[in-house]
């Protein structure tokens, strides 16, 4: 069984950098690694890069500081491109140069009967088809996927609130496996502790329950792996069959099924009660071409970073 070092100081911010929730988690082809984190302030930058050895290089987003959430990255040949998705300012996502240049936004509900008058909608998090295509999470509004071609017209509307299959609650993440014969799309359905495999129109193909699953935040491909940040205290590792693997970082106190957790404090969990080696609540994940493992939490007292080395 694969196990991993815990480096909860690896990634070294500007110093008096006022870190919020970490959220959405991405790796460039240089191994650079995006966070979307979010601290309220617009002053401050909602995106933060490192370079392959953890060290800040840049800051930008400022406008997304207060609904930061999703993030994928895409790359189309010479291309790299990173998708931000915010649920305040009626939801919205941006294609972004890895520089920050903005060459895309969708903004707003499509027209669909579960938003009358266009409101309660917030998006939280983004995935890039192959061809282009943009599906984007309703995870906080109407628990619905909504499909774009890659221009932004709106294509189809996926699920509906519920709990059968193609049904969900809460998609909180998303992201598409193109390892197969054909691409699928994997759906981290939160509140109904699963993840969905769905065709790219919609069809229901497969739900997994169990194999480790708490409270799935996202899910996300990386080479062999498939990589879970679970919100009750774990990053769960399945392999590309969705076949358990692992479950890192543990916390001793979470208890699966507790809403807030009763971890005292939580999620502002103390800087000092916090455990080494220990997962509070994971949000984010992402991996780089070395197989390390980078997991982003959702605390309030500043979130936490973490970088799992393979040991």
């Amino acid at each position: 069984t694969q196990t991993y070092r815990f480096d909860h100081s690896y990634f070294k911010f500007p110093e008096g950098f006022p870190l919020g929730d970490c959220h959405g988690l991405a790796v460039d082809k240089r191994d650079h690694v995006y966070l979307l984190q979010q601290n309220g302030d617009e002053k401050h930058p909602a995106l933060c890069e490192f370079d392959e050895k953890g060290q800040f290089v840049r800051g930008w987003g400022n406008r997304f500081n207060k609904g930061a959430h999703g993030l994928a990255y895409d790359r189309k040949g010479d291309q790299e491109f990173l998708y931000i998705v915010d649920y305040e300012n009626g939801g919205t996502m941006v294609k972004c140069t890895l520089e920050g240049k903005e060459v895309l936004e969708i903004k707003g509900a499509p027209k669909h009967a579960a938003y009358p008058n266009g409101e309660g909608y917030k998006p939280t998090d983004v995935a890039i088809a192959p061809n282009g295509d943009i599906y984007i999470t309703d995870g906080y509004g109407a628990s619905l996927i909504h499909r774009y071609d890659a221009a932004g017209k709106y294509q189809q509307t996926i699920g509906w609130k519920g709990k059968g299959p193609g049904q969900f609650e809460c998609p909180h993440g998303i992201c598409i496996d193109a390892r197969g014969a054909e691409p699928v799309l994997l759906v981290a359905d939160r509140a109904n502790v699963r993840v969905q495999v769905l065709s790219l129109t919609g069809e229901h193909k497969q739900t997994i329950i169990s194999r480790g699953l708490r409270y799935p935040c996202t899910i996300r491909v990386a080479g062999d792996l498939t990589i879970i940040p679970d919100l009750f205290g774990a990053a769960i590792v399945w392999d590309r069959d969705y076949k358990h693997v692992a479950t890192i970082g543990a916390h001793p106190d979470m208890k699966p099924g507790q809403w807030p957790s009763h971890v005292a404090g939580y999620p502002s969990v103390p800087r000092e009660d916090r455990i080494d080696g220990r997962f509070i609540s994971p949000h984010g994940i992402t991996r780089d071409s070395k197989g390390n493992i980078f997991v982003g939490e959702w605390l309030r007292d500043g979130g936490r970073l973490t970088k799992l080395s393979p040991a």
